[in-house]
């Protein structure tokens, strides 16, 4: 989530009074983000316990990309929600979990990788006889 600059979520693990900490998890919301989970298809609200796409609203929320101010519009929506991209289930507890991505992408370093591009270069190699990324 480089567009949420510095942080949107915090583990539960480093709280003043730490809780038990499930694996693969996300962390839960700041206090100055807000958050919604929608269905990707309808942009219809979910409720907790339910995947789907996690969108974010607060201050930390990029305001511009570099050189492209296209792609701010086509993720940051009039009303200031920045959709991820990422499906996620916010649990009662309110942590976060990535569930499955709704563009096969992988950012590195602010660039966007195709991991079925990155595996054909990979099985070009002589001592490679196959690849696969995962997440």
């Amino acid at each position: 989530m480089t567009e949420a600059d510095p942080v949107l979520t915090m583990s539960l693990a480093i709280a003043e009074h730490p809780f038990e900490v499930k694996p693969s998890g996300c962390g839960t919301i700041i206090q100055n983000a807000k958050l919604k989970v929608i269905d990707p298809e309808s942009g219809a609200s979910l409720p907790r316990n339910q995947p789907g796409e996690i969108c974010f609203r607060g201050d930390q929320i990029t305001k511009v990309y570099l050189n492209d101010p296209e792609s701010k519009r086509t993720i940051i929506n009039k009303k200031g929600w920045l959709h991820t991209g990422d499906i996620e289930c916010i649990y009662d507890d309110e942590e976060l979990f990535i569930v499955d991505w709704l563009k096969d992408l992988i950012n590195y370093k602010g660039f966007q990788v195709v991991p079925a591009k990155l595996e054909a270069l990979l099985i070009t190699h002589p001592s490679v006889s196959d690849a696969a990324i995962v997440p």
